[in-house]
């Protein structure tokens, strides 16, 4: 996380408005025909810190997990609809399978 401000060359206690503002700033001096990895690398810090509950998953959950909670979530919104809302263990297990038919128990 403390590498995305650097990226951006802001302090963590950035608001959502000065991220914003740095980030605008700092594509139009790295274009990305021009600097197509220092555009890269700008852009993912960005999305990392553009707004509150980006960087509350980041922070929690990490850069490279985020995907696979926001996976589980939606296994977890999947199964609790046939359920009506009592999901246990057994559930979430066939809704993986339904979901996820090459994974094993």
């Amino acid at each position: 996380m403390l590498a995305d401000y650097l990226v951006l060359g802001l302090e963590p206690g950035a608001t959502d408005e000065a991220v914003r503002e740095r980030y605008l700033a700092l594509v139009r001096i790295h274009p990305p025909e021009h600097d197509p990895q220092g555009f890269q690398d700008i852009s993912l810090a960005y999305e990392r810190l553009k707004d509150r509950h980006s960087r509350i998953r980041h922070q929690l959950f990490g850069y490279r997990t985020a995907g696979d909670v926001e996976a589980s979530l939606a296994y977890l919104a999947r199964a609790v609809k046939p359920t009506r809302n009592r999901v246990g263990l057994k559930t979430l297990l066939k809704a993986l399978k339904k979901t996820n038919p090459g994974t094993s128990k």
